[in-house]
């Protein structure tokens, strides 16, 4: 069973992704809504399928940013169309399956099997790391859609503030925790590495667009461009790292 979920249920969840964007382009909300949470529950069984298909709970294959990142979105989504009452925030906040559904789409040509697990791996800060930092990321691209909404006249209680603030708030925490890892797994809190670098990278420019704020000229369309700019820059990290996962080995294809 484990083994099905694990080889269909993704694909399963991307075809109602499609289908929740068919029915969302066709001006059919409602019914796009409940066809994405259906796909966002198969999503969900492939993530936890991914924790067994060993054979044993093993937790860090499911904060593969393939396939945690979209899933991160959807949740996010879920969760503030639950709690928002404005119908307007509820139309852009329906209109996040496009940026889901193209995620989960590029995690199929990504491979699916499970990297084996090195010595330096066999803690939970790992899951820790991975988990609270593609939150993070969730909520930064999350944040430049809702900025282009903004642009665009719409999103005027400036939703994508608070996502990029929580976004940086969860993006600190995970940087401690990879500090903390890698000083137990290598012996230094930080490595002149490019994973290291990124991600000081992208840290240092969210810093400074909560921080630009606070200049006189400064407004909520230059900090709409800067949201955008934040989300380009982390998506040609994110993926260039990605890329790399094509020549490790892994179990299960």
């Amino acid at each position: 069973m484990i083994t099905l979920i694990f080889q269909f249920a993704f694909p399963i969840a991307i075809v109602f992704y499609l289908l929740g964007l068919v029915f969302y382009l066709c001006r059919q909300p409602k019914t796009g809504f409940y066809t994405f949470l259906i796909g966002f529950i198969s999503h969900t069984l492939f993530q936890i399928s991914r924790g067994l298909s060993l054979g044993i709970w093993f937790v860090n294959p499911v904060f593969d940013a393939s396939y945690f990142l979209p899933w991160s979105m959807a949740a996010i989504c879920l969760m503030m169309r639950f709690f928002s009452k404005n119908e307007e925030i509820r139309a852009i906040i329906d209109s996040t399956i496009i940026p889901v559904s193209l995620f989960s789409v590029l995690g199929l040509f990504f491979p699916r099997g499970i990297m084996p697990s090195g010595p330096q791996h066999q803690t939970i800060l790992v899951s820790v790391y991975y988990s609270i930092d593609i939150i993070a990321q969730a909520c930064f691209i999350l944040g430049a859609w809702f900025a282009f909404f903004h642009l665009r006249g719409k999103d005027q209680d400036k939703l994508f503030n608070s996502l990029i603030a929580a976004g940086f708030i969860f993006y600190s925490i995970s940087q401690v925790v990879g500090a903390y890892w890698a000083y137990l797994g290598w012996s230094l809190p930080m490595h002149w590495s490019t994973k290291h670098i990124q991600s000081a990278s992208i840290w240092c420019y969210y810093a400074a667009v909560l921080h630009l704020r606070y200049f006189p000229t400064w407004n909520s369309r230059h900090e709409s461009w800067f949201a955008l700019g934040g989300a380009a820059l982390l998506l040609i990290f994110n993926y260039s790292v990605q890329l790399s996962a094509f020549s490790f080995p892994r179990i299960g294809g």
